[in-house]
């Protein structure tokens, strides 16, 4: 067989028994032949390199089989075992089971990522179950302690035991008054439920700050008074801007109970209105135990408390009506001094 200059054929030598495999190519010099190199093999040693080679060949494709089957062994349940665990933990927080252990997994990667955001999550259902429970618990307490009033007052009344008439007239004045907070309880509920959903309407009308401060400042006056709380009005401005009057009214009023819950009797409160620069604040000053920095973002949630009473809703409903009305509410607080909330509003003229 000839290919490229090279013959390849099968010889016999002369007195052997053996058939030989030879190449040759001729060699030329200025393109005359001066004779041939040959290059020959025994068939048999040929065949058994072959053969050792075919057969280290096949051991190294075993080899390769196995090792690529033990590694898909292994990158399978490294994937699918934080797959099996996430969905086991998924059916347990389906079941209403939140403090489920979710699965780390270390490498990084998407399965990782998915952790991550899973464990995110089912923390934050674990913290909204506490406060819904805290909250329905709050409420409870909340809701019962006027009803118990009221009851108590009413059968007394029905019953004949109060027959004086001052006496009476006080324990209508009672009934009216709880009867008040009830209702105060049940709208702030309303507000939360209506902000939080986005069905909240708010009014456009003209609004004098300084009246409305006015009213405010009032209705805590005699709490002020019995609790000998150094209370203060300051008025730098009188804008009257466009804005909801009655939720404005609700927001700083949510802010001075707010500082009269906190601040001790013989502390100081007060109330500050200004505008500058395109804005109109006002401010809620007092002298109360201050703000820990880890809950300064907290206080603004609903339903949370910092000492477990109240309902927790004061702060959460006047930031979302700030929000609601175009403005903001700062705050500036030191532990041990006090605390210092702000409504901040667009000063759109009248």
């Amino acid at each position: 067989m000839q290919s490229s200059g090279l013959i390849t054929f099968e010889f016999t030598p002369p007195g052997e028994d053996r058939e030989l495999l030879a190449v040759a190519t001729p060699i030329r010099v200025e393109g005359t032949v001066f004779g041939a190199l040959i290059v020959a093999e025994p068939k048999t040693e040929l065949r058994e390199r072959w053969l050792t080679l075919f057969e280290r060949l096949a051991l190294a494709f075993l080899g390769g089989i196995v090792v690529a089957g033990f590694l898909a062994w292994y990158l399978s349940r490294r994937v699918t075992r934080p797959v099996l665990e996430l969905s086991q933990a998924t059916d347990e927080i389906a079941r209403g089971r939140y403090d489920v252990d979710v699965p780390r997994v270390p490498g990084g990667g998407e399965i990782e990522h998915l952790a991550t955001r899973f464990r995110e999550m089912a923390t934050r259902l674990r913290r909204t179950e506490e406060l819904e429970r805290n909250f329905l618990m709050t409420v409870t307490h909340e809701l019962r302690t006027p009803l118990t009033a009221i009851r108590g007052h009413v059968a007394a009344l029905r019953e004949g035991v109060v027959e004086d008439p001052e006496l009476r007239e006080a324990s209508l004045a009672v009934v009216a008054e709880e009867a008040a907070r009830l209702e105060r309880l049940v709208g702030d509920v309303l507000d939360l439920a209506k902000l939080e959903a986005h069905r909240f309407t708010v009014l456009e009308e003209e609004v004098d700050m300084k009246r409305l401060i006015d009213r405010a400042y009032t209705s805590f006056s005699e709490e002020a008074r019995r609790r000998s709380i150094d209370y203060r009005e300051e008025v730098r401005a009188e804008p009257v801007i466009v804005s909801d009057g009655d939720r404005v009214l609700q927001i700083i009023t949510n802010l001075l109970a707010n500082a009269f819950r906190w601040t001790p009797d013989g502390g100081r409160i007060g109330l500050e209105l200004a505008a500058a620069n395109g804005t109109v604040s006002v401010a809620v000053a007092d002298t109360g135990p201050g703000i820990a920095r880890r809950e300064r973002e907290r206080i603004f949630r609903p339903f949370f408390s910092h000492d477990g009473s109240g309902t927790g809703l004061g702060l959460a409903i006047a930031r979302e009506l700030a929000v609601a009305l175009g403005g903001r509410i700062e705050l500036e607080t030191e532990e041990g001094v006090g605390s210092r909330f702000e409504l901040v509003l667009p000063a759109k003229s009248a």
